[in-house]
């Protein structure tokens, strides 16, 4: 088995010579650069990860933190994640925190022994948040805002509150119900917050009742989602509009279905997120869609910066969201 050694032997150079060849760290000479190439290839040398690893001191893995990785929305957004990873030269641990103090206590620590090279979080923390802030080693929020210091990649929330509203207010809405994650449950603040002040805010503006119903939106559990429609039909019985994530969206439009409430005549509904689940029921729904996965692709490019040393020239990220009309608000 050719070893780093070999190869540095052979182009009669030092070890460190190759190792700044192949980690791409550090000058060398381009004719250094090119006889070192000729000698990998002569050679047929591929680098051993593990071991090149260990002597950056470096796990080769990068922890990405969700709620449930059963929701639809974060499964889309560790799919991609990976994915981008994986071109990037990186594995990939998934983290489940399920509002778990001790979980997310595992995953920093994970980090400070340096097991994980860094952490995109895209939870909601059960933790204090200066626990991160305090953390002076990779980390890249996912519409979180963990502190200044922590870079966080998010969507246009306040333009996808002003598509929903506008969408609202052209379908003839008079009593709109919004779905809100449940007050005081994280410790956080999140950048999607936005559309939810923005859309009650145009909405009234417009002389529209927007009523408020709060859920535990992270959840995954459909059953959970259809005790949630019959909910809001309980507390609401005139409502005639719902701007919700896609996975009450569903539940509704099942509930309306199974009910013989008439979609869009009845009842307008626009979704929020656009993962691929909600585009396939019928009549098609209205969407607000995040574009899941650049939010990926951004998310994955600030960590490896950070992992590399490389300097951020923008901290925060902020990508536009589309509207996709459906035949839920004709």
């Amino acid at each position: 088995m050719v070893t780093i050694q070999d190869v540095a032997k052979h182009a009669n150079v030092g070890v460190g010579t190759v190792s700044r060849v192949l980690s791409g760290k550090g000058y060398v000479k381009d004719e250094t650069r090119k006889k070192i190439q000729a000698s990998i290839e002569t050679l047929n040398y591929t680098p051993n990860e593990r071991a090149r690893n260990l002597f950056f001191r470096k796990s080769g893995i990068v922890a990405v933190i969700v709620p449930e990785m059963a929701h639809p929305f974060f499964a889309q957004f560790v799919s991609a994640s990976e994915s981008v990873l994986c071109e990037m030269g990186y594995q990939t641990m998934i983290c489940n925190t399920y509002y778990e103090q001790n979980y997310e206590r595992r995953y920093l620590e994970m980090l400070k022994q340096q097991r994980v090279d860094g952490i995109i979080f895209g939870a909601h923390t059960a933790l204090d948040v200066t626990l991160y802030a305090d953390v002076d080693m990779p980390i890249v929020a996912m519409d979180r805002d963990l502190g200044e210091h922590i870079p966080c990649v998010s969507s246009d929330h306040e333009s996808g509150g002003l598509m929903a509203a506008a969408e609202m207010i052209r379908s003839g809405c008079r009593h709109v119900v919004q779905l809100m994650g449940v007050r005081g449950e994280d410790k956080v603040a999140t950048p999607s917050s936005e559309r939810h002040r923005i859309f009650k805010d145009v909405l009234s503006g417009a002389g529209i009742r927007c009523s408020p119903f709060y859920i535990k939106w992270h959840l995954s559990d459909y059953s959970y989602y259809q005790k949630v429609a019959d909910e809001i039909f309980e507390a609401y019985p005139d409502v005639d509009g719902i701007f919700a994530t896609d996975l009450t969206v569903m539940a509704v439009h099942q509930w309306a279905g199974a009910r013989k409430k008439r979609i869009p005549e009845e009842l307008k509904l626009v979704s929020y997120d656009g993962t691929n689940g909600v585009r396939l029921i019928r009549p098609r729904v209205t969407i607000i869609a995040q574009p899941i996965e650049r939010l990926a692709r951004e998310a994955v490019k600030l960590v490896v910066d950070l992992i590399d040393g490389k300097p951020l020239k923008n901290k925060k990220i902020k990508l536009p969201v589309s509207l996709i009309p459906g035949e839920t608000t004709l």
